[in-house]
């Protein structure tokens, strides 16, 4: 799946990283990485853990995210997801609303979310949140207390090159650590607690989750 040219516009301003490209730094990426992929593939709500993870790691004075909507053409609802979604194929095209948001907390980009939901399965009051607020799809669906599955799990990037383990550890050059626009990227769908989907998802979550400063290393003196 190609990365959303504005979502590479986006990280083009984002603050710069603290990571260095050096073995120590690369393997806390790579924890640090394994601990967020993790947190959000258990939890049902996306928005909730990526503010708790704002919150733990500083990620600005307050640690609130915001759905800010891109102006972008709605894309079909990739084949996966809509049969995950039970709709027919007859389905009428103004059966699914497509919402394409960064989740950003402060000035940081954390995620770039294409939505395909069912407006019909959601409340009025729901429907006129989602078109006219910044408010995340999750925090907004909230009272509904749905549940998450997920569809694909995608690994877009390793700090740490394939068989790392098996062999001596590059030292690197020891200048600032070049991420690319997407790290990792999860699809799914969300349903009622009755099992009635509501939405499916696509998030690609980006570097701005990890614009912390590194641990200090102790001082081996």
């Amino acid at each position: 799946m190609p990365d959303m040219p504005s979502l590479s516009a986006a990280l083009q301003s984002q603050p710069e990283y603290c990571w260095r490209d050096t073995a120590v730094h690369r393997l806390m990426l790579t924890a640090l990485l394994n601990e967020l992929d993790a947190s959000l593939l258990s939890a049902s709500s996306a928005t909730r853990t990526l503010e708790d993870w704002s919150q733990r790691h500083h990620l600005a004075p307050n640690a609130t995210v915001r759905a800010i909507c891109q102006q972008t053409p709605p894309r079909p609802c990739p084949a996966a997801l809509r049969e995950a979604l039970h709709l027919p194929a007859e389905a009428a095209p103004d059966t699914l609303r497509y919402r394409h948001v960064r989740l950003m907390c402060g000035n940081l980009t954390l995620s770039d979310a294409e939505n395909w939901y069912l407006p019909s399965r959601l409340t009025d009051e729901m429907n006129k949140e989602l078109d006219t607020t910044e408010t995340p799809f999750g925090r907004v669906t909230a009272p509904l207390a749905f549940t998450r599955r997920l569809v694909l799990a995608e690994r877009v990037w390793s700090p740490l090159p394939l068989g790392w383990e098996l062999a001596s550890l590059p030292a690197g050059s020891g200048q600032a650590l070049a991420f690319p626009p997407v790290l990792f990227r999860h699809h799914a769908v969300l349903s009622r607690l009755d099992g009635t989907p509501i939405s499916a998802v696509i998030e690609s979550y980006t570097a701005g989750a990890f614009c912390f400063p590194p641990p200090a290393m102790p001082d081996a003196s």
